[in-house]
């Protein structure tokens, strides 16, 4: 989520809410199902998938509500998108690789 990154690190912000908050609340959430995701664990993909709809909702609502288009949003999008339909492929050939190699 490099387009997060950036999005929040770019612009500017408001000295009341700094920018190492801004990080840590949206990517730590990311960090929870990195070891599940790296030993190739069917229920922590399904549980990913469910974390990338939040990001999806947050950046579609930044699109909807922003004056002009804005670039990184878009980016959320397309990358949270990308993850969740990989998290759901994922976890329907697993599932198929599993049934095969319980009925062999």
């Amino acid at each position: 989520m490099l387009s997060l990154l950036c999005w929040i690190t770019l612009p500017e912000r408001s000295a009341i809410f700094p920018t190492a908050t801004l990080l840590a609340i949206a990517l730590l959430p990311l960090l929870l199902p990195l070891r599940g995701l790296l030993h190739g664990k069917p229920y922590t993909h399904a549980w990913n998938s469910f974390l990338m709809l939040f990001y999806f909702t947050f950046a579609v609502g930044e699109l909807y509500s922003a004056d002009h288009f804005d670039f990184y949003p878009a980016l959320v999008v397309l990358f949270s998108t990308v993850c969740f339909s990989a998290s759901i492929l994922f976890i329907r050939f697993n599932a198929k690789m599993a049934n095969t190699s319980q009925n062999s």
